[in-house]
């Protein structure tokens, strides 16, 4: 069973111009974008990929690695604050998202925080919160 915001073995299902398309099991297809394509594939042959959703909402694959996956702990960098909350440097080219009312205290660019990791059930996207209590059990 595939999940976002993890580490997948998936198989590749066909090839298109924009990439390979992935059997994502219960999620669906998959695309992996050409730019993320590391090494030569055949249909059937797996490749290890992370989850995660574009802008566009869009479930999509990555050969990169992530500084850390849903359920984990890191300390990351703020590379922008805006209107809807804090962006973090995760290591993907995507930034990971800290809403606003995930935030213990304000959070300011530049500036680094230990945040958990988790898909919001709202929007079913992968965010992060620095309400650390939240995710500690006692």
């Amino acid at each position: 069973m595939a999940e976002l915001g993890k580490y997948n073995q998936l198989a590749v299902t066909r090839r298109t111009a924009n990439g390979l398309y992935l059997d994502g099991d219960n999620l669906g297809e998959i695309l992996l974008p050409s730019k993320f394509v590391v090494q030569e594939l055949e249909i059937n042959d797996t490749v290890e990929v992370f989850l995660f959703k574009d802008s566009l909402d869009r479930l999509t694959a990555t050969t990169e690695k992530p500084l850390a996956v849903v359920g984990e702990f890191a300390f990351l960098r703020v590379s922008a604050v805006t209107t809807v909350g804090a962006f973090l440097h995760w290591g993907l080219s995507k930034e990971l998202l800290v809403p606003f009312k995930e935030q213990k205290r304000k959070m300011e660019e530049g500036k680094s925080y230990l945040v958990y990791l988790f898909v919001d059930p709202y929007s079913n996207r992968i965010a992060a919160s620095s309400k650390l209590d939240h995710f500690l059990s006692k």
